[in-house]
């Protein structure tokens, strides 16, 4: 898979941009002042993959100031076949295109573009929120398995359903089918992304053993809320019989997928804590390796988009 040429409207700091890239190049590096707009075609080539930036969850802050809309379309090419991949968003609203032909679901954009970025920002995998661990994951998810797309969509909208149980008149026979759906979906979400998790962490050790030092490794602990691991139903409401009252205070769904969160382990302690800066680094670059690793495995071609990411490392690492 390569990127043939993007062309950009209204987009960040591009009014207009008609960008061709050398045919069929590996490696292409892109240069340029600060403030001269190379995150943001980055930005822009991540945004047609996963529909979304690495920058930011609102559409609007992507469109060049001044204006409404913004436009993207990326060539993409495969073996010999090229396919144009369109985004467009105006009115709230984005349209997606392959070929000029409307994409109704993740599945049929990943058949055609699948990316892997990595920038500055994602040290927060690290040291950020349990909400960022959790977005990487899932991220990862749809990216490899289209479906999660569908279970990721109807968990949200059973939490939107349970919750709103809280601010209205409350029906127990209601909360209790909604609690048992979603006890339902956390443990599919929950088993997909320990799975996820555990072909990363044996990636990145191969890599550490192969590359760096053999005594190194990392471990990566999943940490689920609410819910203990091979508990059935039953003996989940057993465990939870201050649930309903906690809830109702609170207002909201008390345990699930939407509150778990992962740690990730160097050399037997938190990296969070005890890593140093290029410690971090060296594992948030590897595990993007990993990810790009097993992807590679499982969907044919990746392309792998790095924004300024190797400072802070020895020569001898940047080397390798």
């Amino acid at each position: 898979m390569y990127i043939s040429k993007i062309t950009l409207k209204n987009f960040r700091c591009f009014k207009q941009l008609n960008l061709v890239f050398p045919e069929r190049a590996q490696k292409i590096l892109i240069t340029g002042a600060n403030g001269s707009g190379k995150t943001s075609l980055l930005e822009a080539l991540h945004y047609g993959c996963y529909l979304r930036s690495f920058r930011t969850h609102l559409p609007k802050e992507l469109i060049s100031e001044g204006q409404d809309t913004f436009f993207i379309k990326t060539t993409v090419l495969q073996d010999v076949n090229a396919h144009d991949i369109s985004v467009g968003f105006a009115g709230k609203k984005r349209l997606v295109k392959v070929d000029q032909k409307v994409v109704n679901s993740y599945q049929e954009l990943s058949d055609y573009y699948r990316v892997i970025t990595l920038t500055e920002d994602d040290l927060q995998l690290i040291k950020g929120s349990p909400e960022l661990r959790r977005s990487f994951l899932d991220q990862g998810l749809i990216i490899s398995d289209a479906s999660f797309v569908a279970l990721g969509k109807s968990f949200r909208h059973i939490i939107e359903q349970r919750n709103a149980l809280f601010g209205q008149s409350f029906s127990q026979e209601s909360y209790q089918i909604w609690t048992h759906k979603l006890w339902q979906h956390s443990i599919e979400i929950q088993q997909k992304r320990c799975q996820l998790l555990k072909k990363i962490e044996e990636s990145v050790n191969q890599l550490l053993h192969q590359w760096f030092d053999p005594a190194i490794q990392i471990e990566c602990h999943y940490q689920t809320k609410g819910i203990r691991s091979g508990q059935s139903y039953e003996e989940f409401l057993e465990r939870s019989t201050n649930l309903l009252l906690q809830e109702r205070d609170w207002r909201r769904s008390l345990f699930g997928a939407h509150l778990d969160d992962f740690s990730i382990i160097f050399t037997n302690r938190q990296a969070k804590a005890y890593a140093s800066r290029g410690q971090q680094k060296l594992i948030v670059l590897l595990i993007k390796i990993a990810q790009l690793e097993q992807l590679t495995k499982n969907k044919a071609s990746v392309i792998f988009l790095l924004d300024d990411f190797m400072t802070d490392f020895d020569p001898e690492k940047a080397a390798i």
